[in-house]
């Protein structure tokens, strides 16, 4: 475990970059009036909850569950930002980004990061038609439709606001506009200067490959890390421990123990991943590869972490030796027979092992190229049958013939009357095959010849 904390530290610094959003806890009861619906999220309807996560790994550090408006409670934006920084135990360390959209965006919000924790801000702002008369106006307006539309895609403005601290040290707030397909606003105190040379590629209308627009330097840095909160919500979606309950406490509960479920596995594809480039202190299991994969590596996953926790809950009541010794809650007869080879049961030889397991589909690869994945392939011909059962009343061509002229240039039908006949053939594959093929027809290979 040791070996694992000094690899964690090495691979990510935890809270150095840090994004601000709001997540969502699956929930349709009535048993709680603050239930949210927000169209944009994978969870779309349920309970919002503020989150803080790591920019970079996307772990969840910080959250607070939303209430409701109350009487003589201040929820402002900069309350909720600063309310997780301190709850994360980070708002000491100076130095950090947060990233943030443009619910949370302001120069109020920048200006107490800074002056109060030391860190600095990236995140989008919603224009306005017209400023609020309050100081430190956010400088770029919303464009009109017409102002919009006469600039071309990619153009930029940017202004600098400057501003100075209790102790008269001076620091400088960005702010942008960018002509994207809209108008998007940007407020930054993270990389002040001019963006010279920044592009981006987009796609356009009729085109195939995507075109290079310019782009300003907060848009790179915001595109880059908002995104951990994202993650967290569909990985929440995709794959959950939720129980199907109105309790909404459950629902909570069940949530947080998703959010450590994918700490834990964000953990493990990390050091599984820098295993082989860095020495992180510690030899990390080779099976742990399985894990990288992007088609149900995570499923996998969460399946083996379950069965590891159920065989340690095991092995605390009970060693596997002693039949005197079994607990009550177990069963007392004999064990269902089982060959996963992953189970207590089977790790200490207590299970039959005469399990049915499904036939595996292997895939043949013919001679021609074509491949169809089929079970294991009977040794003799037998006669087909049709679809509804009943037996073939006329021959048909025999494939292997067909696939032995190669000559695209013939026309099907020729090569089709230059087949041999056969009502016989494959029982799996459903190929009708001639006398003189058959003996080529070798399924238990992987290749036709």
């Amino acid at each position: 475990m040791d070996a694992m904390l000094k690899g964690i530290n090495r691979a990510w610094t935890v809270g150095q970059r840090v994004t601000v959003d709001e997540s969502m806890i699956r929930y349709m009861g009535r048993a709680v009036e603050y239930v949210q619906y927000m169209p944009a999220k994978p969870i779309k309807h349920g309970i919002k909850v503020y989150a803080m996560c790591c920019a970079v790994s996307g772990i969840m550090i910080a959250w607070n569950v939303y209430t409701g408006a109350k009487e003589g409670v201040v929820n402002s934006t900069t309350k909720i930002c600063a309310d997780l920084a301190k709850q994360a135990n980070i708002h000491n360390q100076q130095g950090c980004i947060l990233y943030t959209d443009n619910y949370y965006t302001s120069v109020k919000l920048a200006r107490y990061f800074f002056e109060e924790f030391g860190w600095t801000i990236t995140g989008t702002y919603a224009p306005t038609d017209k400023n609020s008369r309050a100081d430190y106006d956010f400088p770029f307006l919303r464009l009109s439709r017409g102002a919009r539309d006469s600039v071309k895609r990619g153009w930029f403005r940017e202004a600098v606001l400057e501003m100075k601290t209790m102790t008269g040290k001076k620091y400088y707030i960005q702010a942008t506009t960018w002509r994207d397909k809209k108008q998007v606003c940007f407020l930054s105190t993270n990389e002040v200067g001019f963006s010279d040379g920044m592009t981006v590629k987009r796609h356009t209308k009729k085109r195939e490959k995507r075109d290079t627009i310019d782009a300003p330097r907060a848009q790179q840095d915001y595109s880059q890390f908002f995104n951990a909160v994202d993650r967290n919500d569909r990985d929440s979606s995709d794959y959950s421990t939720t129980i199907r309950t109105n309790r909404y406490y459950l629902r909570i509960f069940c949530w947080a123990l998703d959010r450590i479920i994918h700490a834990l596995y964000v953990i493990v594809c990390e050091l599984h991943k820098r295993s082989t480039t860095e020495r992180l202190g510690g030899e990390w299991p080779e099976y742990w590869s399985l894990y990288m994969d992007k088609n149900g590596g995570r499923r996998k996953f969460q399946i083996d972490l379950g069965i590891a926790l159920m065989n340690y809950g095991i092995e605390l009541d009970w060693d596997g030796d002693k039949e005197s010794q079994r607990p009550r809650w177990m069963r007392q007869s004999e064990f269902v027979p089982c060959d996963c080879e992953k189970c207590f049961f089977c790790l200490h030889g207590l299970t039959t092992g005469i399990a049915h397991p499904k036939n595996e589909r292997v895939m043949i690869e013919y001679a021609c190229g074509s491949r169809r994945r089929t079970n294991k392939c009977s040794s003799e011909r037998v006669l087909l049958k049709k679809k509804n059962g009943d037996d073939m009343v006329n021959s048909a061509y025999c494939r292997m013939c067909y696939r032995k002229q190669d000559n695209d240039e013939i026309e099907t039908e020729v090569k089709k009357s230059r087949c041999r006949k056969s009502k016989f053939g494959c029982v799996q594959c459903k190929e009708p095959i001639c006398d003189s093929c058959w003996p080529k027809y070798d399924k238990h290979k992987t290749k036709v010849d």
